[in-house]
């Protein structure tokens, strides 16, 4: 049981507060980076929704790679494809389908820019939390902590 809350939220922040502020950076340019590509493609060049969303996504998923490792994690070894690579993708490709799928069904019921963006928007959000656990635990925070102490950051 947890005595005291506050604690539990200071040791969170003390822990995880710079990294988070770091990927949520990166998480709010690959948005704008994602959105526009999206909005391009779906509603200046009228691409099916679906076509739309997959292209944006996969485009954009290599930004966010360079940004998560560089930024994010500070890693600038070169990546190991078992402890690294593959994970990252898997999880971008995951991302790719969840959000293909929804959009599709979406753009299919209600049409339009807005409900296509808005499904891209809730399909990475739901994945948010579970990329930055993997992120965090599996792929790169191991690796960082050390440096974080060490920095001060």
């Amino acid at each position: 049981m947890i005595s005291n809350p506050l604690s539990l939220l200071a040791r969170l922040w003390r822990d995880h507060g710079q990294t988070l502020i770091r990927f949520s950076r990166v998480s709010m340019v690959n948005i704008v980076v994602g959105q526009s590509l999206l909005f391009t493609f779906h509603s200046v060049l009228g691409w099916p929704g679906a076509f739309a969303n997959a292209a944006a996504v996969a485009i954009s998923s290599w930004p966010a790679y360079w940004l998560s490792r560089h930024y994010v994690w500070e890693q600038d070894q070169g990546g190991h494809t078992v402890g690294e690579i593959a994970p990252f993708w898997i999880l971008s490709f995951a991302g790719l389908f969840l959000s293909t799928a929804v959009v599709g069904v979406v753009d299919s019921i209600f049409g339009g820019a807005l409900s296509v963006q808005l499904a891209n928007a809730g399909a990475f959000a739901a994945l948010w939390i579970v990329r930055y656990l993997v992120f965090h635990h599996v792929i790169w925070g191991d690796r960082s902590n050390n440096g974080d102490s060490a920095t001060g950051s």
